[in-house]
């Protein structure tokens, strides 16, 4: 026996609500996890079109080479808005830094223009299968020249965020390593030589290395993403970033936040523990006066024969 129907309408049309029954999806349904959320990197625009880069503030650095590295990194670093960029730009290399480059693997090619810029070390970043097939590298050119070549291997973007420290310390290292041949009496040299200055380059140079740049200006300058990627992208427009590669980098500044926040309460708690332990050497010296008024009270008896005062 059929259901009843219900003011005209089947047990079918009870069982949805009016809304799904004058509605259409425009899309299946998916059952798979959300997407993380999109990251909008608004244009530079208005009156504020540029970014002025701090002083260094980068992690984990002994005294001496944050001092060298303090003096490579205060450059005129100011990212402007640049109208006048054309496409055929892309093709070349663009200072992001006075002494970081970006550029597409052509770029890396050309001897003239790494010549007449200084360029000191030629930085890839690869894919992994690229680096078997040895396709991708600077080690030729830098040779020609006489200069540095390194390489970061990754086998995907997901690998980045594993392999930005290593990227970051690479840079740094050549930085600090050609500063002290250049500068044997170091920062204290009343005429400091030319500053090294490193190439980062992929296939287009609007990828990986770009993420590289990205990741170096947040770690070195304490900027965050969307300032980051703005800066970067005044000097180098045609870069191309991906949601994937937009979260990567986000993961990444988390993670430097998190550090710096770890060191910040280890220098507080190293404040609070010198305070203290000065404290307790105040306390002692205290002590140390008292000790001393007791050993003049005991010279007053001195080579006085023992006498008891009862039987």
């Amino acid at each position: 026996m059929a259901p009843p129907m219900l003011n005209g309408m089947d047990s079918s049309d009870s069982a949805t609500s009016p809304a799904e029954r004058y509605t259409t999806p425009t899309t299946l349904y998916s059952w798979r996890p959300p997407s993380p959320p999109h990251i909008h990197i608004p244009p530079l625009s208005g009156l504020d079109t540029s970014i002025t880069l701090s002083k260094y503030r980068g992690l984990d650095d002994e005294q001496e080479t944050r001092e060298i590295l303090s003096v490579i990194t205060q450059g005129q670093n100011v990212a402007v808005e640049k109208p006048d960029w054309k496409y055929e730009m892309r093709r070349h290399i663009q200072a992001i830094l006075s002494f970081l480059y970006l550029g597409p693997s052509s770029g890396a090619r050309d001897i003239e223009t790494l010549r007449q810029e200084g360029i000191t070390m030629l930085l890839v970043i690869r894919d992994s299968k690229t680096a078997l097939a040895r396709i991708l590298s600077g080690a030729k050119v830098a040779q020609q020249l006489g200069i540095e070549a390194g390489a970061i291997d990754v086998s995907g973007n997901m690998e980045l965020i594993a392999a930005f420290p290593k990227a970051i310390q690479t840079i740094n290292d050549h930085l600090i390593r050609v500063f002290r041949h250049r500068n044997p009496q170091g920062v204290n040299s009343q005429t400091l030589a030319a500053t090294p200055k490193v190439l980062l380059f992929c296939e287009s140079g609007n990828e990986r290395s770009a993420a590289v740049a990205v990741a170096y200006i947040m770690a070195t300058y304490e900027l965050g993403l969307i300032e980051a990627i703005q800066y970067v992208q005044n000097q180098r427009f045609c870069i191309a970033f991906d949601d994937e590669m937009k979260h990567t980098l986000l993961n990444f500044n988390q993670l430097l936040e998190a550090r710096r926040s770890v060191t910040q309460t280890r220098q507080a708690e190293a404040t609070v523990s010198q305070k203290s332990k000065r404290r307790l050497e105040l306390y002692d010296d205290d002590d140390g006066d008292v000790d001393m008024g007791q050993e003049d009270d005991r010279d007053r008896f001195s080579g006085r024969t023992k006498f008891a005062p009862f039987m």
